[in-house]
């Protein structure tokens, strides 16, 4: 009996040993595992719930996005990135049609209506100038319509080399132009009408290959003493005095 029960403490302690073994590498397991998920799990955040989430921000704000995370991400931002500036691109040649015309470059009859929108409700000071090529009828019906364009465009350039980079220049019509010149008071009528004045004698005096043209001009400003009609249909009115006496001149009202 007393080798029976020694022999069977022998075998619940070898039990014994063998089973803290086991559950000691089991533990190892579960250790190893649970540190392996937190680690897969660190690596899953900052390799692809971070740049997704970063992702989502910027093309909510219309903005590039970052090239990070894991490989097949940054190749999606890369694809993004390159699919995005390319749509910009697009995006400005439309504008820039949208608003321009095709023939000088110049802002068009739908940008000067806009412009003057946001000018006659605001409350900075500004002019307004409209010009008009003199007998421009005359010039295409003799040079044909291809001497004419060169005309306008050669009226267009002399637009922009006359006024500052921050005016508004458009072309609104066949032979019609008009510029919003910001910040001008009627305080500076003596600098814009010696403007006025240069403005004619350089088209007249235009070496390009067209024919000599001239200009008449009117021009009104916001703070003047403008009538009821309005800063457009003073302006207007003053081209029309100079057109009805002898065209080749200007008149600020």
């Amino acid at each position: 009996m007393n080798s029976l029960i020694d022999e069977t403490n022998a075998i619940q302690i070898r039990n014994e040993n063998a089973f803290r073994i086991l559950y000691g590498v089991l533990e190892v397991g579960l250790a190893v595992i649970v540190i392996f998920l937190i680690a897969d799990s660190i690596i899953v955040r900052k390799l692809i719930v971070n740049p997704l989430i970063s992702y989502n921000k910027r093309i909510q704000q219309d903005e590039t996005i970052p090239v990070i995370g894991a490989a097949e991400l940054q190749s999606l931002a890369e694809t993004y990135n390159r699919v995005y500036e390319e749509n910009q691109e697009t995006q400005k040649i439309i504008r820039h049609e949208a608003e321009h015309d095709p023939l000088t470059d110049l802002l068009n009859k739908g940008s000067f209506d806009k412009i003057m929108s946001l000018y006659k409700s605001g409350n900075t000071p500004y002019a307004l100038v409209l010009v008009d090529i003199d007998v421009f009828k005359s010039v295409n019906d003799t040079y044909g319509h291809s001497v004419g364009d060169k005309v306008i465009r050669a009226v267009a350039q002399t637009l922009k080399r006359s006024f500052r980079t921050m005016d508004y220049i458009f072309r609104i019509g066949g032979d019609e132009f008009a510029v919003v010149l910001v910040n001008m008071s009627v305080q500076n009528k003596p600098a814009l009408e010696s403007k006025l004045e240069a403005l004619n004698k350089s088209i007249s005096e235009c070496t390009e290959d067209i024919p000599r043209v001239t200009l008449s001009i009117g021009a009104a400003f916001s703070d003047g003493e403008l009538s009821t009609n309005g800063i457009f249909n003073d302006a207007d009115e003053a081209l029309y005095y100079v057109k009805e006496h002898g065209k080749n001149g200007y008149r600020c009202v």
